[in-house]
């Protein structure tokens, strides 16, 4: 069945139901950042891949939104099919919710998968189309007509235990129904997978970047039932989740065990971390707490085991980067390479250790002005190959049982230029001040936003993308609900949050350049005048003194350098291989004088 076909297939059921326009959204029944293949509805009607977008369709049209990032693939694999393409982003282009407001008449029906709309999204529709239109979102449409659709992950469960988490399931359990009971809660609904690997110290192999297990979890007071495809749990994860009072449900029975909820209970869940159809089940039956879940927060701070792992987690990770550096600063203009052929040989470094699950998430791996896209990804069929010049950005990350990575460094390959080495170290300078800011208890990430762009705006420069993300332990590489950008998001950093420090400056045709280091709060000192945080570095990797100007830093700066270079050769030179990775890393972390 070709792209016209299932339009057509669609278009049929759409007036079998009476649904005037059919909403797809990327997403899927967890909310994943990265969508399960089986829930890929965008990608299977409209053929394009990229990682975000949203399609509307009616009877006469077929519309695809894409943002900036994916004008030009989305162009692409849209050639051929009835979809035109929504360059989001430009100006006079709607977004899909203001379009279906110019559109959708009084009475008019608009309809999509609930299973896979986020309820958070749901709500965004009724609030911008209004009381006068009907939704219908009940039915997976797409699935009736699906051939070959792929099935859900196999991947098997694995217990991530106390020695790496500091914590069993029934601490966390019960510190979880404290906050039921303060909130009048019977039971707790978790559909996040994130939240779920957390809360029972499990992790598995259903994804290719994060460590989660596809399932569900409710919790009441007295029982804790997971909601998993049975064959991926073995013995021992079985006995240990039964020690733990957790157990095993059919996943497919789950919105079952939602109905049955009745009028007397009080489930607390969140609107943004459930889809549409199973918010719809639990608040027809029963009363719905809807609030920032008590495993938000719990996961976002880090305890001291999970903080010391992941110092563990930075020294076999930046070990490992330094080296890949060593081998692309040797090879580049000696061999034949392209970007793809250095992404997959920084794979085979961190796959030597017996430590490592996988990537964190997809390697950027851009050479000069690749670079300058901020999420450009190479493959094989699409790439450049790599000489001895110009500026090579490489961000990667790794999943650890000690915990998740995510480094960026930007180096030379030869013959830097003033402007290289200019708009460098006016990204370290960012870079460096952000990470010396002491701040007060209460401070969010929004307040420190501008310590990172500063040295940038007094050259008339900056960055679109934010300035760090939370980061999960041995799950996902972008958590909540803390972040450091120019978003006002309410949420004041705390010790044991980790998070990323990565500031850039981007310049289409010529180069990207990013240096990212991840950190965590750390106490400071308390005063009078209140209790103050400050940073720690976790990523330990050399930054390129061959693209860095001594005569823009402040001494400050300068003796953080030195300070960080110190740090990075005393905790990863063991790890060097080599003579020649060993007498690179001594070179790359030698002292920088005036």
């Amino acid at each position: 069945m070709n792209r016209r076909e299932r339009l057509e297939k669609l278009r049929s059921l759409m007036e079998r139901e009476g649904i005037d326009y059919f909403v797809i959204p990327t997403s899927d029944p967890h909310m994943s950042e990265y969508v399960l293949d089986r829930y890929k509805s965008r990608v299977y009607m409209t053929g394009f891949t990229g990682s975000a977008g949203f399609v509307v369709v009616t009877q006469n049209e077929a519309l695809l939104w894409a943002d900036g990032r994916y004008h030009v693939q989305a162009e692409k694999q849209i050639e051929g099919s009835d979809f035109k393409l929504m360059k989001w982003g430009l100006e006079g282009v709607d977004f899909y919710d203001e379009w279906l407001k110019k559109n959708v008449k009084p009475g008019e029906t608009v309809g999509f998968n609930g299973e896979i709309t986020p309820y958070s999204m749901y709500q965004k529709l009724v609030k911008k189309l209004g009381d006068k239109t009907n939704f219908k979102f009940e039915k997976d449409l797409i699935g009736e007509f699906w051939e070959d659709r792929p099935p859900l992950p196999s991947g098997k469960a694995f217990i991530l235990d106390e020695e790496y988490t500091g914590e069993n399931p029934t601490k966390r359990l019960g510190i979880i129904r404290e906050k039921m009971e303060e909130k009048g809660a019977t039971h707790l609904f978790l559909a996040t997978l994130d939240d779920i690997a957390y809360t029972l110290n499990i992790r598995g192999r259903d994804d290719l970047y994060t460590p989660i297990v596809v399932s569900y979890l409710l919790i009441d007071s007295h029982n804790v039932t997971l909601f998993v495809d049975e064959n991926k749990i073995d013995v021992s994860v079985k006995g240990y989740l039964q020690k733990n009072g957790v157990k095993i449900a059919p996943y497919e029975s789950v919105n079952d065990e939602l109905v049955a909820l009745d009028k007397n209970d009080a489930c607390y869940i969140s609107g943004d971390k459930i889809n549409a159809l199973q918010y719809k089940l639990i608040s027809e039956n029963t009363k719905v707490i809807d609030e920032m879940l008590p495993t938000t927060m719990m996961k976002a701070i880090k305890n001291d085991t999970e903080v010391e792992n992941e110092r563990l987690a930075h020294i076999i990770d930046g070990a490992a980067v330094s080296r890949y550096l060593c081998w692309i600063k040797a090879n580049a203009g000696k061999i034949e390479l392209n970007e793809f052929e250095a992404e997959e040989k920084l794979h085979e470094i961190r796959a030597e250790h017996e430590s490592f699950i996988s990537e964190s998430f997809k390697t950027i791996s851009a050479y000069k002005s690749n670079a300058a896209m901020a999420h450009y990804s190479a493959s094989n069929e699409n790439n450049s190959e790599i000489k001895a010049e110009g500026l090579y950005l490489v961000d990667s990350g790794g999943q650890y049982y000690e915990g998740t990575t995510d480094i960026t460094r930007t180096v030379t390959l030869g013959n830097p230029t003033a402007e290289e080495i200019r708009d460098y170290t006016l990204t370290l300078k960012g870079h460096i001040n952000l990470f010396l800011t002491k701040f007060l208890n209460g401070t969010c990430g929004c307040h420190l936003d501008v310590m990172a762009r500063s040295a940038m705006w007094k050259e008339g420069i900056d960055f679109k993308h934010g300035t760090g993300h939370g980061v999960g332990y041995c799950l996902g590489v972008h958590e909540g609900p803390m972040s450091i950008s120019k978003a006002i998001i309410n949420v004041p950093l705390q010790p044991g949050m980790v998070i990323s420090n990565e500031p850039g400056i981007y310049k289409e045709g010529k180069h990207g350049i990013r240096i990212e280091n991840l950190v965590t709060v750390t106490e400071y000192k308390t005063t009078q005048f209140g209790q103050f945080f400050g940073f720690m570095n976790l990523t330990l990797c050399p930054y390129e003194r061959e693209l860095i100007d001594v005569s823009l830093l402040s001494d400050e700066e300068l003796e953080y350098i030195n300070e960080y270079h110190k740090k990075v050769f005393e905790n990863t030179q063991s790890h060097m291989k080599t003579e020649e990775e060993k007498a690179w890393l001594k070179k790359a972390t030698a002292e920088i004088k005036r």
